[in-house]
């Protein structure tokens, strides 16, 4: 059964998509990808809901469905929404929570839990740690200025604060073809004009500067998994493996896929579900077990 709410986070409104599960064991927060909404993982989230896990999909302030009255807003809004979204699930249905996001959507999940302790696991789909000079190789900006990283996002924080809305297509600062060369995937993503085409300046340099110290320092206290592609052209394994060895956590684990493409949860959606569900069950036995 689907649903739409709406729910106050921060000084905005957002919507949350709503997936009911039948006799549901939990409940997974999902947090979508760079310029989308949930529905965008439409065969995903029905997917873990038809294993027995209600799903809420968020909208980001600013996203999909959600009121488009908030035009300036930073990634931790976005975490702030997604920490929102847990409270509703919490009081609503009162069972353990799972976060879960792709790509951008990883790098929010990660940071909420770094700052929340209330949720039972969080699934990344890629992240990205802005303090790394490495970082650098997710963009499509030169390599070579992973060397004078520091001064780089000293500049990208300046530009913001004199044009903090200033309009950019994704293109700016990604390049395309490593997110997908499938044209179907583009093609529907155009298509649907509840998706964005651009972001503000003053997004983006909080996207790429903003620092959750959380994720390094033990502050997270809830099993920790990254999910991954070998063939990833955008977060490449060589990046995953430097992020995932920094990573603090109860427990952390790497759920690696073979499929080289980044929108392997859009692509490959049944054996993401198949997987990431069959872990959600253990980590359920291992939770209620003495």
């Amino acid at each position: 059964m689907y649903s739409e709410h709406t729910v106050n986070s921060g000084s905005a409104r957002i919507i949350l998509s709503v997936w009911e599960a039948q006799n549901p064991t939990a409940v997974i927060v999902f947090i979508p990808a760079t310029m989308v909404y949930p529905l965008f993982y439409k065969s995903l989230l029905e997917g873990f809901a038809e294993r027995g896990f209600t799903v809420i999909g968020v909208h980001p302030v600013g996203h999909g469905k959600s009121p488009r009255d908030t035009h300036r807003y930073t990634i931790s809004d976005i975490v702030q929404n997604g920490r929102d979204a847990v409270s509703f699930a919490l009081e609503r249905y009162c069972l353990p929570v799972i976060v879960m996001g792709s790509s951008q959507g990883g790098i929010v999940a990660s940071a909420i839990a770094a700052e929340d302790n209330r949720i039972t696991a969080v699934f990344a789909h890629n992240l990205l740690l802005s303090e790394l000079p490495d970082s650098i190789v997710v963009s499509r900006f030169p390599k070579w200025l992973r060397h004078v990283y520091g001064p780089v996002q000293g500049i990208f924080k300046f530009w913001a604060k004199l044009m903090p809305d200033l309009a950019l297509p994704l293109g700016f600062y990604l390049e395309p073809k490593r997110i997908s060369t499938n044209i179907a995937i583009w093609d529907s993503v155009v298509k649907d004009k509840l998706n964005l085409s651009r972001y503000s300046l003053h997004f983006l340099a909080s996207l790429f500067t903003t620092r959750f110290h959380g994720l390094t320092d033990g502050s997270v206290q809830c099993p920790f998994y990254v999910i991954a592609d070998k063939g990833d052209m955008l977060f490449t394994e060589e990046y995953m493996n430097l992020v995932f060895e920094r990573i603090k956590a109860p427990h952390k684990e790497m759920i690696l896929f073979d499929y080289g493409d980044h929108m392997l949860m859009v692509t490959h959606s049944r054996e993401v579900c198949t997987r990431v569900s069959e872990t959600i069950q253990k980590i359920m036995v291992m939770r209620f077990t003495p």
